[in-house]
């Protein structure tokens, strides 16, 4: 069994050493011509300072003189670190960047600006085509003037509408209330007052501080005028209409005290005769009594609406705008409530000067 263990050693030996031997065969030659390059430029170093004369070291007196007590050994004299040869160093600075090369500077890339948009993804002056390509949805309607679609603006559905003009767009509306109601359900007067706040500090932190512009109008006495006219017209008549009972009613009375004159139950007789007229009297009296109380709850509220309009007053239109904003467009945010459904627009003009103002008569 030894055999065999010292038989597999010996074939371990060989085989290592044959494998060195083919490693160093396929050395590449860059590499051995680098170690003989070092070789050769340290025999020189070498040889250089052998070669230098001594030179010779001048005593420097002490000027105080030394203390007693052991003495020290005299400093070796210094000896001049020699001159660096050009061709030594050459070949260093070569060796080095051929074995740790510096990796090269990658070539700077400018980032290229992102597109301005004026508007979405659009730009004032596009062409219709350029828009329906920037747009990518279906128009609801088109034509050479102006196109519509039915869209979403920060969340909240809205009717976007461009125009052009010789087909170059100029103007855009954002119609976030549909008075058809075809389209977009039609806004409460909570609801358009709260998208009106939203969208005006949208536009703020985008643009500034806007123009406010608040129209103001009393509130609507018409109805309760009308009704106070009304009652006022029922009163007079009931005020007639009494007359003419009452005249008839006393006639009556007179022609049935005669009639019963010698009756003995003529007082029942007589009131029996005379309680049609009493009772159209008296509801004559009660429906003119209607009459005063609802002219005067009308002359009631009548006044307390002009008082409100004095603390109050109604608003009928709130518009902001924010004039040529950024140079590029006037904006006008415009909540209407004068009409039954509310309405609430955002108005875009470029602000640029018309496109062709040739032979055209300013006056």
């Amino acid at each position: 069994m030894d055999w065999i263990k010292w038989t597999w050693v010996l074939f371990v030996a060989v085989s290592v050493a044959i494998l060195v031997r083919f490693f160093v065969w396929l050395l590449p030659a860059t590499a051995i011509q680098h170690a003989s390059d070092v070789d050769a430029a340290v025999r020189g170093i070498e040889a250089a300072s052998e070669s230098l004369p001594e030179s010779p070291v001048a005593e420097v007196p002490s000027e105080t003189p030394e203390a007693p007590g052991p003495r020290r050994p005299p400093a070796s004299p210094a000896i001049p670190w020699p001159a660096a040869d050009p061709d030594a160093t050459d070949l260093w600075d070569s060796l080095y960047a051929e074995m740790w090369p510096l990796p090269k500077p990658a070539p700077a890339v400018e980032p290229e600006p992102p597109e301005a948009f004026h508007l979405r993804r659009i730009r004032w002056g596009m062409t219709g085509a350029e828009v329906r390509a920037a747009e990518s949805l279906t128009p609801l309607r088109e034509n050479a003037q102006s196109l519509t679609y039915l869209t979403t603006t920060i969340h909240l559905p809205c009717l976007l509408t461009y125009h052009f003009t010789r087909d170059r767009l100029v103007r855009a509306h954002l119609s976030f209330s549909d008075v058809a109601g075809r389209h977009l359900p039609p806004l409460s007067i909570a609801q358009a007052q709260r998208r009106f706040l939203f969208l005006r500090e949208q536009l703020r932190q985008r643009y500034g501080e806007p123009m406010i512009h608040t129209t103001r109008v009393p509130r609507d006495v018409t109805a309760l005028q009308r009704r106070l006219q009304k009652q006022d017209e029922l009163t007079q008549q009931y005020d007639v209409e009494i007359a003419e009972v009452e005249e008839r009613l006393r006639q009556q009375r007179a022609r049935l005290n005669t009639r019963y004159e010698r009756w003995q139950r003529r007082e029942e007789l007589v009131a029996r005769g005379l309680a049609p007229y009493e009772r159209d009297l008296r509801d004559l009296k009660k429906w003119k009594q209607e009459a005063l109380e609802t002219a005067k709850q009308a002359r009631q509220d009548i006044h307390h609406h002009q008082q409100a309009d004095a603390r109050t007053p109604l608003v009928a239109v709130m518009i902001a705008r924010w004039p040529f904003a950024r140079e590029l467009h006037d904006i006008d945010l415009r909540l209407d409530l004068r009409s039954q459904v509310p309405r609430l627009d955002i108005r875009y003009r470029a602000a640029r000067p018309a496109l062709d103002t040739v032979g055209m008569d300013e006056l």
